[in-house]
């Protein structure tokens, strides 16, 4: 699904990223570690068109993208869950996940209504669809977030730290309905702290550290076996506090 060639960002003389070569394929789902400021939630921004890359070629579906031509027709096919949830707060839950469906792909109100209602089935939430964002737990919040992505009937989801603004008890609401996902074969990048939740659910794992790419491969061999020395220090810090 997408194919990432030498992809540079730079904020002024900061480089964020340097020279990440990827590959994300169809019904994938690849999870991305790594210590805060690596350039993880850069890079998925990237992958969105929300950011601009400095130098380097990112290909969708095997069409180079252009950041003036392919970002409307991109986000409709590549959703993304942030992680400030980034609800409308003066729509009701219900609202807030027909919106993008009536304004943008220009659904009829009733089959809104109706896709509506079957995503937040999707989440849990059917019970809360007249309530407003400020009603809501924070989990609660996410999920409808994630009804949102999914109203646009998405090719890919990108997940941008998605429970780092949770408080400890509402991180598994939010990740059970991303195994969901992942068992109904969504494709997903997901940025995350949750380790154990990267093992299990990830096709592939990407371990970044100061804008590279230092390692990557399958789950058991990135959490049982890194080759990286760089690897074996964040993990032994983040699962064993050493």
């Amino acid at each position: 699904m997408f194919n990432i060639f030498n992809l540079q960002k730079n904020y002024g003389t900061i480089e964020v990223l340097k020279n990440i070569t990827m590959r994300i394929d169809d019904g994938e789902v690849v999870t991305i570690i790594g210590p805060s400021g690596s350039g993880k939630s850069t890079f998925l921004r990237c992958l969105n068109l929300l950011e601009v890359a400095t130098a380097g070629r990112i290909f969708y579906n095997g069409t180079l993208l252009d950041q003036e031509l392919d970002s409307k027709r991109l986000r409709r096919e590549v959703g993304m869950v942030f992680q400030k949830f980034n609800l409308f707060p003066m729509f009701t839950v219900l609202k807030n996940v027909m919106y993008a469906p009536m304004h943008v792909n220009k659904l009829p109100r009733r089959e809104a209504e109706t896709l509506a209602y079957e995503l937040l089935a999707k989440v849990g939430l059917t019970d809360r669809a007249g309530m407003y964002p400020s009603q809501l737990s924070g989990g609660q919040q996410q999920r409808v977030a994630i009804a949102r992505a999914l109203a646009m009937q998405p090719k890919m989801l990108l997940f941008d730290e998605p429970t780092s603004a949770l408080d400890p008890e509402l991180v598994g609401e939010v990740l059970q309905v991303m195994k969901k996902l992942r068992q109904d074969g969504m494709t997903m990048a997901i940025v995350t702290h949750e380790m154990g939740f990267a093992k299990d659910v990830s096709d592939h794992v990407v371990f970044m550290d100061k804008g590279y790419v230092v390692e990557e491969g399958q789950p058991q061999q990135i959490f049982n076996q890194p080759k990286e020395e760089r690897t074996q220090q964040f993990l032994n810090r983040i699962l064993l506090g050493v």
